[in-house]
């Protein structure tokens, strides 16, 4: 429900009684009983829109997609994924994750609000700040930088005066800088009383979640290599992502682990699980890789020169370092979780395991929850979350969902 009902309130009731200040405002007059910031809002609002917009203003397609793949958020709702869409999924609710512009990056939509949505462009590209679709949640919690709920006619425009949204602000953990807004909406006859506080926990984890890499300055000049391979794979060469298919992204992963270097017998049982591949073939690729990347790896033995970053190191450096928050916060997933490598498959595991029994031993129920979402097939770090977590504290329902699915 909205902040201005009470658990008490007949939603119905609470409907007409706003349908009728919305008009009252629409005809010039005084509302009464409306919250303060809706009231300051449709001021605003009336400033900047007709009350009968049918729809968002929407963007290009393709910038849009292109947004969403530079947007620091992306990764972050990748790992969460599998919670966004069971969220919208049990609560008949449409995800949305805004940029901190209030454009629509990326959604998922029960069956029940899909057509609903796009029917007013509440899809990727459509515009939700203020200016372009008067008060609405997603413009409230970016403009206060707090959660905020908006019920039925407490929306400016009459199109989606059949909706409830509660929308949370995304904060980058480490910087404190806005990325933007995480909505669940549905109509107003589901809204239900935890679906804020749900909302909000969805749009910190999130924050939690964003990449180490990109929490480094955008101007600061990267050489070296640098690889992500825990959850997702991606590598680059002095910050220039490089396009690189599966068995040489292997080769960097694998090189990556061992800094001495390997010559190449024993990068070749480091690499492939049998023998049915040559040596002389593992070496036509490498030498292949080597041209492509203009002598980054160099030979007797094969390693990596310069500067190395990668984040299944870093989880590793962390936890040395008794870090252990900032090793969540590296860890995104599975390293290359599609690899058979040997090499690969052994570090996987070491990584994964270290990380676990370390927050499990810690106990905090921060951790253990951030953990889990990164771990979605853990009992053991569901179990820990849900007993950790405060009775009242949102996150247990997450928490014991995560926990039957794994179980399942």
């Amino acid at each position: 429900m909205s902040p201005s009902m009470s658990a008490d309130d007949d939603p119905r009731l609470a409907r007409q009684n706003l349908l009728r200040e919305w008009s009252r405002h629409a005809e010039g007059g005084r509302p009464s009983g409306v919250r303060s910031d809706v009231l300051e809002s449709w001021e605003r609002s009336s400033d900047l829109l007709p009350r009968s917009r049918h729809e968002a203003p929407l963007d290009d397609e393709d910038r849009t997609r292109e947004q969403w793949a530079a947007s620091p958020l992306r990764p972050a709702v990748r790992t969460l994924e599998s919670e966004l869409t069971s969220v919208a999924r049990d609560g008949s609710f449409i995800v949305a994750v805004t940029g901190p512009d209030g454009k629509i990056l990326w959604t998922h939509g029960s069956r029940w609000m899909r057509t609903r949505a796009e029917a007013v462009h509440f899809v990727p590209g459509g515009r939700w700040d203020e200016a372009s679709m008067g008060t609405n949640a997603l413009a409230m919690a970016l403009d206060a930088n707090r959660p905020a709920a908006v019920f039925s006619a407490e929306h400016f425009t009459e199109v989606v005066h059949e909706w409830v949204c509660y929308s949370a602000p995304i904060v980058d953990a480490t910087t404190g800088a806005p990325l933007g807004v995480l909505d669940l909406s549905t109509t107003w006859d589901r809204a239900h009383p935890l679906a804020l506080s749900t909302a909000s926990a969805l749009a910190r984890n999130l924050g939690l979640l964003v990449p180490h890499d990109r929490r480094v300055d955008d101007t600061a000049e990267h050489v070296g290599v640098e690889l992500r391979t825990l959850g997702t794979a991606r590598a680059l060469l002095d910050g220039r992502l490089l396009k690189l298919p599966p068995r040489q992204m292997e080769i960097l992963t694998v090189l990556s682990l061992f800094p001495e270097g390997l010559n190449l017998d024993a990068l070749h049982t480091h690499l492939y699980e049998d023998f049915t591949v040559s040596a002389s073939t593992c070496k036509a690729e490498v030498s292949h890789l080597r041209r492509a990347l203009g002598g980054v790896i160099a030979s007797r033995p094969y390693r990596l020169e310069g500067t190395v970053r990668a984040d299944h190191l870093d989880v590793m450096g962390r936890l040395t370092d008794r870090d252990l928050a900032g090793a969540v916060e590296a860890y995104g997933g599975p390293m290359l979780p599609s690899s058979e490598a040997p090499a690969i498959v052994e570090h996987r595991f070491y990584v994964e395991r270290a990380l676990r029994d370390a927050v499990l031993q810690a106990g905090d129920p921060d951790l253990l929850f951030a953990l889990g979402s990164t771990m979605p097939l853990d009992d053991a770090v569901h179990e820990q979350a849900m007993v950790r977590l405060a009775e009242d504290d949102p996150r247990r329902a997450i928490a014991r969902a995560r926990l039957d699915t794994a179980r399942r």
